[in-house]
């Protein structure tokens, strides 16, 4: 059984409204819908078996990997279908949330959802916020899609030129100070795109494998292209709460994603969906596979001793 929500809530006025933030601030009880209740490092595993449910948060807004579909309001996509193996995995029911980039980290922090497999990129400023189980499931490059009579040809061509891009999105800045484009962040994929399609930006920046899947869309795909070749190559990883680092969770969901490795379920589902399998995954499938003389390359799970190219 799975459970969907959208992020969507509202208060009443007054001094009622007053005292439930009062009531949120101290307990952590959300308005409208249970909440996650707190629990130490070690029992977080515990804590969802107890509840029988893994709350999910997964992207709404980028094509293949994690949307809504308009005509049933659902979500769907790839990272949707490994947040649905995952609970199966850990033997629950599975409760998805669908977020905006701009909305993951409040409600991880919040913990309004145990687990993000929502295109989250492994940046040194995220590690302070969030833990990353490892291993990454996938890398992604940053590009641009514009128009293809914009004809851009080098990163430098974006200097002093109108970029539109996504709030909180890592790349904004490196790309504001190196190459001088000025970034417009807007608060959703959604929101950029119609921008750019509206002439108000010569150009959206976005993940190259976003960009790829967007492509296919008739809506772009003879008048826009990947202007640019990707920068910054960032792996992404499945996160938990910061305070989670070290849990039974966290072993947990790193046992999945070695098991997903070990048995192509990542590659699988990339080929469902349309999507191109990358060197990141087939290098990680084939090194999580191999043996020395019967014995895991990588391990039996990670650890101190997992070499780096296995992670």
């Amino acid at each position: 059984m799975m459970f969907v929500r959208t992020h969507a809530a509202s208060v009443g006025a007054g001094l009622s409204t007053l005292w439930h933030k009062w009531l949120i601030l101290c307990t952590g009880l959300f308005i409208g819908w249970p909440a996650l209740a707190a629990t130490p490092p070690d029992s977080a595993l515990q804590a969802i078996k107890k509840r029988g449910v893994l709350v999910v948060g997964v992207k709404k807004d980028v094509p293949l990997w994690g949307m809504l579909n308009p005509t049933t309001q659902k979500l769907e996509g790839l990272e949707v279908d490994l947040a649905r193996d995952l609970a199966k995995r850990l033997g629950v029911k599975l409760e998805l949330v669908g977020l905006l980039t701009a909305e993951r980290l409040e409600w991880l922090e919040s913990r309004q959802v145990d687990v993000l497999i929502a295109t989250v990129a492994n940046t040194p400023e995220r590690r302070s916020q969030m833990t990353f189980v490892l291993p990454h499931y996938h890398a992604s490059g940053t590009s641009v899609v514009a128009r293809k009579s914009e004809a851009f040809s080098d990163w430098s061509d974006l200097r002093n030129r109108r970029i539109c891009s996504r709030r909180d999105a890592y790349f904004n800045r490196p790309v504001a100070v190196k190459y001088g484009a000025d970034i417009v962040a807007l608060y959703s994929a959604k929101h950029a795109l119609q921008a750019l399609r509206d002439g108000r930006c010569a150009g959206f920046l976005y993940g190259d494998t976003q960009i790829s899947a967007l492509l296919a869309d008739p809506l772009y795909k003879d008048r826009y292209e990947m202007a640019l070749p990707p920068i910054n190559l960032t792996p992404w990883a499945v996160t938990i709460h910061r305070l989670d680092k070290g849990s039974d969770l966290e072993a947990a969901v790193s046992q999945v994603l070695v098991q997903w490795f070990r048995e192509g379920v990542i590659s699988g589902l990339q080929k469902q969906w349309g999507l191109h399998t990358p060197a990141f995954t087939r290098e990680r499938e084939k090194l999580w596979q191999r043996r020395d003389g019967g014995t895991p390359y990588c391990g039996e799970q990670v650890g101190p001793k997992t070499p780096e190219e296995c992670l």
